[in-house]
């Protein structure tokens, strides 16, 4: 895929760091939920279907463009999606969120060399050098060593999630070139939704306790509009100016803004992990999407 570099980089840098700001919210907005009884698996059914209508009734006007490619390629990258989620979620019964959010980072480390496989791109190495110290961020912000490391199957299965992950933002990068931002979206939400519905007696999901908590509904409609239907259409919009390396990077700040959020909303004390994590992650990002640093550069660029 050629990237359109028309646009504005630094526009395109900013909408993805809107949109991890957005997801960054989503760390107490599920937990909102979730105090209100609405669990993971009725989260991601709410989420998706709620994406999906709306960028459904935003694309109407479109939807007669709708062909083949648009429908199989938004197939795969939906599945691809929601494979994403239920893993990262069948994971996080068995681990802790501190484990969680480091080891589903970790997909940083595996998009420069799945994509170097996949678009025979290869990553300029301050590349490679700020994913590496954007994972250690994350680890700082996550990551509490006091008991030692235990390597559970709830971790096993974090990991397959940030392969899954890694793969999507891939896959995306790879496909998306000449298709409709908003139309490949939607397949991808409804296809999303529609696995969410077949998952749901997986996941036990109680649709009683709709209307019994307001602030808790109100959550799941945020998260279906903005971090779902809003966030997802500026990755892909993205993807067509910005190569996979960089914008699995950026996206990365979402863990930060997580944990700030969480910090406001009183879930988290304030601590020195949150200041030294932080700086290390913005460092990364200024390392990749700047010349603060020179290293050798190569004849490739991302």
């Amino acid at each position: 895929m050629k990237f359109d570099m028309t646009k504005s980089k630094a526009s395109m840098t900013g909408a993805l760091l809107l949109a991890s700001l957005i997801w960054g919210s989503g760390t107490v907005l599920m937990q909102v939920c979730i105090d209100g009884g609405i669990e993971t698996g009725l989260q991601m059914f709410f989420r998706f279907w709620i994406g999906a209508f709306c960028l459904g009734v935003l694309s109407r006007q479109k939807l007669r463009q709708m062909n083949r490619r648009l429908w199989v390629c938004g197939l795969l990258c939906g599945t691809l999606l929601f494979f994403s989620f239920f893993i990262l979620t069948l994971g996080l019964e068995f681990t802790t969120p501190a484990n969680s959010a480091f080891l589903s980072s970790s997909s940083i480390m595996l998009v420069p060399f799945i994509s170097w496989i996949m678009l025979k791109i290869r990553p300029e190495r301050k590349v490679f050098f700020g994913c590496f110290l954007c994972l250690i961020g994350v680890g700082v912000l996550s990551l509490q060593l006091s008991g030692g490391i235990h390597f559970t199957t709830g971790d096993s299965l974090t990991l397959l999630s940030a392969i899954f992950f890694s793969f999507y933002t891939c896959t995306v990068a790879k496909i998306a070139g000449g298709l409709d931002a908003s139309l490949f979206t939607f397949v991808q939400l409804l296809t999303t939704a529609i696995w969410s519905t077949v998952t749901l007696p997986v996941s036990g999901a109680d649709f009683s306790v709709i209307g019994q908590n307001w602030l808790s509904l109100g959550a799941v409609i945020f998260l279906g509009l903005f971090n779902t239907g809003l966030c997802y259409l500026i990755q892909m919009v993205a993807q067509k100016s910005l190569p996979p390396t960089r914008v699995s990077l950026i996206l990365s700040s979402e863990a930060l803004f997580g944990a700030v959020f969480s910090v406001l909303a009183g879930y988290d004390p304030f601590s020195v992990r949150l200041v030294v994590g932080g700086g290390i992650m913005t460092l990364a990002i200024l390392i990749v999407e700047t010349d603060l640093i020179h290293l050798p550069r190569r004849k490739v660029s991302v």
